[in-house]
């Protein structure tokens, strides 16, 4: 995949491809030859984020825009702030949850591209959804687009969230 997409400008609350998808894409592989899919997130306060999981042939790296995101990495837990930057190679595990009052949001960027299809068949299994969703199913989803799921999500105090900036 070489081919990319001519220069183009979105503005706020925009996506470029996968309408309707968690996180919204702003840059996919479609745009970019392969090379990264670029996406934007909110959270609501004290929201989890994806269970305990990892890729096994894409990077990611999050760059928190407003809000406290909780990461885990591995064993490791940060809290990380606005212009907090976190890198997270393939095959680390990884989790995260917004332990604030307000909503964060980040930028998400995954080497290379195509993660967007992952989120595809993720809102489009949610979207169908009548009840809570089945970890089987989401493993196999994640399975299909080269992630595994290894655990739970944060659990997040909503509570201690709402006491915090």
């Amino acid at each position: 995949m070489n081919q990319r997409a001519a220069p183009y400008v979105l503005t706020p609350g925009q996506a470029r491809s996968h309408p309707g998808t968690f996180p919204p894409v702003k840059a996919g592989a479609a745009d970019t030859g392969g090379l990264l899919t670029v996406s934007e997130g909110v959270l609501g306060p004290g929201t989890p984020g994806p269970p305990l999981h990892l890729h096994e042939d894409s990077d990611e790296c999050f760059y928190v825009v407003e809000g406290r995101l909780l990461l885990q990495v591995g064993e490791d837990r940060h809290e990380l702030g606005p212009g907090s930057f976190a890198w997270v190679p393939r095959q680390v595990p990884h989790t995260f949850a917004n332990v604030s009052a307000g909503p964060v949001r980040l930028l998400g960027i995954a080497v290379p591209g195509g993660i967007e299809e992952l989120f595809a068949e993720q809102a489009a299994y949610f979207a169908r959804l009548q009840g809570p969703p089945d970890v089987a199913e989401l493993a196999a989803i994640g399975a299909r687009h080269g992630g595994r799921l290894l655990g739970p999500p944060i659990s997040v105090d909503a509570e201690a969230a709402a006491n915090r900036p």
